[in-house]
């Protein structure tokens, strides 16, 4: 159990550093060196921890009292985010104008808390989480449980396990993310949730407006705010990356609209890299004129999605109507990071979600009556006509239990209009007996009752078919007991769970249509030995149907049907012009132009600002 738990440990540090170390914050430098940005004490703007009813600590400034920033105390230039943090106990507010670098200085917290992590075994996992995804007024402590098997892949018994243990330190990225509707219950949620993990380090981010705004203050022991960069820090950090950017640097200087905007970390980057990434020979009056922030993203993007050494695999128009959509999605359903996995009918438009699930109703549909007329055929070779009708009867009823009522086997419903995967599986032996004993006695009993029924038929019904449904239950009910989804895995790349599925569909179709075929054989065998012989006119159709049924069963069971799914979603999409035919090919160009960053196995867009951005964008567009 001990290594087991250690495992599981390892994975998540190294899932944390993959997504987020990896992921975003290196690629956000683009080769530079980081800002020390400043940052100033804010006290008044946390409830004191020892305030009457601090869990729902209520906030009013009067009118007439002073602005908070001129009571703020200033930080040497320098001082290291850790720093900070330890001073608070663990429990911080880091706050900051849209861009001022929140996340980036949260990241370099995770960088120091994941090396501490990983030399002490009894420090607690730090975690990001994006606040943007809660809602309904769910405590913060489920909701984190969610977030953990959603975003992480951790199972959420074990979430449970860790947070009861309080061996999780959540970093929660963006209340100003939250509905505004919701932001003061988030709030609230947040004080509920420091009230019943009182040891629990917590730290939480959130733009310096939308917290002003709010009623209720958070009960965290120390707050910050980052403040803007200084001209000296906007000039040292455009000398650092060399003499290619000096025409920059002459417009900051003459621009003052322009060198407000370079005052924030993120917009200071987006001028870097739209004049960084230009061709030698194009020009960019950047201080011609007063640009605003939309004018400066149209910039960004048109150079990013523009130029890359001549190759232009998609259009600019093209990118950006497909980031649109895709920022759009992502918005309606809260997700800071897309996972291919993430993608499910219900981004489509309702008649088309209608269209989706028909079509994948009639063509599985379709196949199962194929396999009953392939028993039926063989039962011709061997028979009569009448093994033909048998086997094509078969075959629809398996194809309308399936389309109309949603049975796939015995035990699985499957869900036209959710795509699941099946990344991990498990085999469980003390399940896979019970399964077993149980199925075996299930199928046994049916096969008594099948030879009683028809001892009066002529010829009548043999002994025989107590063994072969009895070895029927024995493989179906192992299969659906003894797989098991359970034990953590890393996505490392795009698209993985979908991969995953489709290998564990083939292995575990294959198995079972083959372990069904040899267990009916030895059971014919076992029957002809007993003198309870079942005729080969009758074993030979029914051996092929059933080992072919339970087998694409499963196979589709076990994440067969995922991948299927996927693909016949990604042909909608690209049918609709909502999306490329190679996702992930197009997801991993707009990477390279830093209009997306890879986390892992998923996409973020490098800011949530351009997420808005294109959103905007594409609701322009379909006005």
């Amino acid at each position: 159990m001990e290594v087991q738990t250690n495992h599981n440990r390892q994975v998540m540090l190294q899932r944390v550093k993959t997504y987020w170390l990896v992921g975003v914050l290196q690629e956000s430098l683009h080769g530079a060196e980081l800002i020390d940005l400043a940052m100033t004490y804010r006290t008044n703007a946390v409830a004191s921890p020892v305030a009457a009813n601090w869990a729902q600590a209520d906030y009013h400034q009067p009118d007439n009292l002073l602005p908070d920033e001129l009571f703020d105390t200033p930080l040497p230039i320098g001082t290291n985010i850790t720093e900070v943090y330890d001073e608070a106990e663990g429990t911080l507010l880091i706050m900051g104008e849209p861009g001022a670098g929140k996340t980036t200085i949260l990241l370099q917290l995770v960088s120091d808390l994941l090396l501490r992590a990983q030399m002490d075994g009894r420090h607690p996992i730090p975690v990001v989480f994006s606040l943007a995804s809660w809602a309904n007024n769910m405590p913060l402590g489920d909701w984190m449980v969610n977030e953990l098997a959603n975003r992480y892949e951790v199972p959420r018994r074990l979430g449970q396990l860790w947070l009861k243990n309080g061996d999780l330190l959540p970093l929660l990225d963006g209340l100003d993310e939250v509905e505004q509707e919701h932001r003061v219950d988030c709030a609230q949620a947040i004080n509920q949730f420091r009230q019943r993990y009182m040891t629990m380090p917590t730290v939480v981010t959130c733009r310096i407006k939308d917290y002003e705004a709010l009623a209720t203050r958070l009960n965290l022991a120390q707050a910050i705010v980052l403040q803007p960069l200084s001209l000296e820090q906007i000039d040292q950090y455009l000398e650092s990356m060399g003499p290619r950017l000096a025409g920059l640097r002459a417009a900051l200087q003459n621009d003052m609209t322009l060198r407000e905007l370079a005052e924030s970390p993120l917009m200071l980057s987006m001028m870097t890299l739209a004049y960084y990434r230009m061709p030698e020979n194009v020009a960019l009056s950047l201080g011609s004129r007063k640009m605003g922030r939309t004018l400066l993203f149209d910039v960004y993007v048109e150079r990013m999605a523009r130029y890359r050494g001549g190759e232009s695999l998609y259009e600019p128009e093209q990118t950006v109507q497909w980031l649109g959509w895709l920022a759009q999605k992502m918005s309606q359903f809260n997700q800071t990071i897309f996972f291919l996995e993430n993608l499910q009918p219900n981004w489509l438009p309702r008649e088309q979600q209608r269209q989706f699930a028909s079509a994948m109703r009639t063509r599985l549909a379709g196949v199962f009556v194929l396999v009953g007329l392939l028993a039926g055929l063989v039962g011709l070779f061997v028979s009569d006509w009448r093994a033909l009708l048998a086997g094509l009867g078969a075959g629809l009823v398996a194809g309308g239990l399936l389309a109309f009522f949603r049975l796939l086997l015995v035990w699985a419903r499957v869900s036209w209009f959710r795509i699941e995967t099946v990344e991990t599986l498990n085999w469980r032996w003390l399940r896979a007996l019970l399964g077993g004993g149980l199925g075996l006695v299930g199928g046994g009993l049916l096969g008594g009752l099948l030879w009683l029924a028809g001892r009066g038929l002529e010829p009548p019904i043999s002994g025989g078919w107590v063994i072969l449904l009895a070895l029927i239950g024995l493989i179906s009910q192992t299969v659906a007991h003894a797989l098991e989804r359970d034990e953590m895995k890393m996505r490392t790349t795009p698209g993985q769970g979908f991969v995953r599925s489709a290998q564990n569909g083939r292995l575990v179709g294959i198995m079972t249509g083959v372990g069904t075929a040899v267990l009916l054989g030895l059971g014919w065998l076992i029957t002809n030995w007993a003198n309870m012989p079942v005729t080969g006119a009758t074993f030979w159709p029914f051996a092929v149907g059933i080992s072919l049924y339970l087998g694409i069963s499963a196979g589709l069971a076990y994440g067969g049907l995922a991948a299927l799914q996927q693909r016949q979603l990604s042909r909608v999409l690209a049918q609709q012009q909502l999306a490329p035919a190679d996702y992930i090919h197009f997801l991993d160009y707009a990477a390279e132009r830093n209009l997306l960053r890879k986390v892992g196995g998923g996409y973020m867009f490098v800011h949530l600002l351009l997420l808005d951005y294109f959103r905007e964008t594409a609701n322009k567009n379909d006005a």
